[in-house]
């Protein structure tokens, strides 16, 4: 699963020192388990994306602690990064070909992070 999956359905609590607080309803404690075996990814890539270190708290709660989701608060657009992907003339292309709008735009949080893979050898292959 990917980070962005667990991380979802959050809440901000706060942003301190480094240190971000995630409160997690009774709906979703599933995912903040899950959040905690993973907390080293977590951990990376919050860090990759705010450009210092990054630690990350998950918390079980009500959510009356929390701020906003975690969706809105790393994924979200400008309405000038919006626009700007309105006005691509390939985004353009396939609204005309579809008759479609653009109708949610956020960041991906894990662009740029994918690791590179070592090929395994072909075992297989060995001359006798």
């Amino acid at each position: 699963m990917q980070v962005a999956g667990v991380l979802g359905p959050a809440g901000v609590v706060e942003l301190a020192d480094g240190v971000l607080t995630l409160e997690y309803d009774s709906d979703h404690e599933g995912l903040r388990r899950r959040g905690e075996k993973m907390i080293g990814d977590i951990n990376e890539v919050l860090t990759a994306l705010a450009g210092m270190p990054i630690l990350c708290k998950l918390q079980a709660g009500d959510g009356a602690d929390a701020q906003r989701p975690v969706r809105r608060a790393f994924g979200g657009l400008s309405a000038a990064e919006t626009a700007e992907i309105a006005e691509d003339p390939a985004v353009k292309a396939l609204l005309d070909a579809f008759k479609g709008t653009v109708m949610d735009t956020r960041r991906d949080p894990l662009a740029g992070l994918a690791t590179e893979v070592e090929p395994e050898e072909d075992v297989g292959s060995e001359r006798h």
